[in-house]
């Protein structure tokens, strides 16, 4: 199996996209059909026996599937199976490059430089773009937050929306402030629903762009009056250092379960099914496997985080698993589970905020295709959908 480094990975993917920018939109390049396994054959002196089971098909001469993940909860599964090689023994073969956020990704599907990913929020761009199909979530998004220092004016008013009694704020109180948040990521997305509830518009507030590290370190300078951000600053800035307060969950934010997805190609899923649905077993494996053993799921954590320069403590991962939850085979096949509604709730919002083009935001729940789960995992899973 291929195996590239986070930074080799980077760089490629850097240079794809350099290169291939301006092509946004093309095709992948075709994959050729895989062989199938040859078949064994018996012993001259004894009879050929045949079997119910079929020979396990091997990829592993194939180009590499092009995988997209970022150094987040959500790509553990991904990381953990590459490392450990359960993608080979499972006969196929993976690529895996880290991206620093799902923008990125977003440019490396437009760029024909990805076949799948594991994303997160901003890739409600590619699916309302058609450039990818989700097929699967792996994890809910509980951890994110909006942080206020403690003698801000916000933290004055609580539970004026009765739906959130726990949310801080009020019209008069976030009128005028500045949010620190990475644009085109899902904290802005946060930020807007947020205000939204108070009857304010992105026009009320001021953005300070800044990405996730480089945001906190400015806020804990003294720079904006809220902090969009995730793990491990609200636990850093909220339970360790003490001098701010989380002002709003993603959950009271936002109103929406935000739930991490894995997207392919549309050409990909229809040059190479059979590979995505053994991708598929591998994933949610992993997954079954860390929802009945915390202990393994919290070990893979840290190694990921420490491969990613993230220093997570158990109290961190703790605290993180407490306000997330993995989608194992058994919720996604509960009947009070459709995947995608939560992606489909953010495209309805940027629809009325223009960020998406009206006629594109329901072809975010037209792409969802749930059939390669369902015959990967043997399981009946609904998708979200307005019909």
């Amino acid at each position: 199996m291929k195996r590239n480094s986070r930074s080799i990975a980077l760089l490629l993917s850097a240079a794809i996209l350099a290169s291939l920018v301006s092509a946004c939109g093309g095709g992948s390049t075709p994959t050729p059909t895989p062989a199938p396994a040859a078949e064994s054959q018996p012993a001259v002196s004894e009879p050929a026996v045949e079997s119910s089971e079929p020979a396990p098909a091997n990829y592993l001469d194939q180009e590499p599937l092009r995988i997209g993940i970022m150094p987040h909860q959500m790509g553990v599964s991904i990381y953990y199976a590459d490392k450990h090689g359960l993608f080979e023994e499972a006969g196929i073969n993976v690529d895996v490059a880290i991206f620093g956020g799902g923008a990125a990704i977003n440019e490396a599907f437009g760029a024909g430089a990805l076949d799948g990913a594991i994303s997160g929020l901003a890739s409600v761009y590619s699916l309302a773009n058609k450039l990818v199909t989700m097929v699967g979530e792996v994890d809910t998004v509980g951890s994110d937050c909006l942080v206020v220092r403690n003698d801000s004016d916000i933290l004055s008013v609580k539970g004026e929306i009765p739906e959130h009694p726990e949310m801080y704020g009020s019209a008069e109180t976030l009128r005028g402030k500045s949010f620190i948040a990475q644009l085109g990521q899902s904290h802005q997305f946060y930020v807007l629903k947020y205000i939204s509830q108070f009857g304010l518009t992105e026009d009320d507030i001021t953005f300070i762009n800044m990405e996730d590290t480089a945001g906190p370190q400015a806020y804990a300078n003294g720079n904006g009056d809220v902090l969009g951000t995730k793990m491990p600053y609200c636990y850093d800035l909220c339970v360790t250092d003490g001098g701010y307060t989380i002002a709003a969950t993603v959950a009271d934010a936002t109103g929406i379960e935000i739930k991490d997805p894995i997207l392919f190609t549309p050409e990909t899923i229809a040059n190479r099914r059979e590979e995505i649905k053994i991708f598929l077993q591998v994933v949610y494996g992993l997954i079954d496997k860390w929802g009945a053993d915390y202990d393994s799921y919290k070990e893979a954590v840290r190694e990921y985080y420490s491969e990613n320069g993230k220093e997570f403590d158990d109290a961190k991962i703790d605290y993180e698993f407490s306000q997330n939850r993995l989608l194992t085979s058994s919720v996604i096949s509960g009947s009070d589970y459709f995947m995608g509604d939560g992606m489909q709730a953010v495209a309805d919002f940027y629809g009325t905020t223009g960020a998406i083009a009206p006629e594109n935001v329901d072809n975010v729940y037209k792409s969802y295709d749930t059939s390669l789960l369902e015959e990967a995992l043997g399981i009946k899973v609904q998708a979200f959908s307005k019909d």
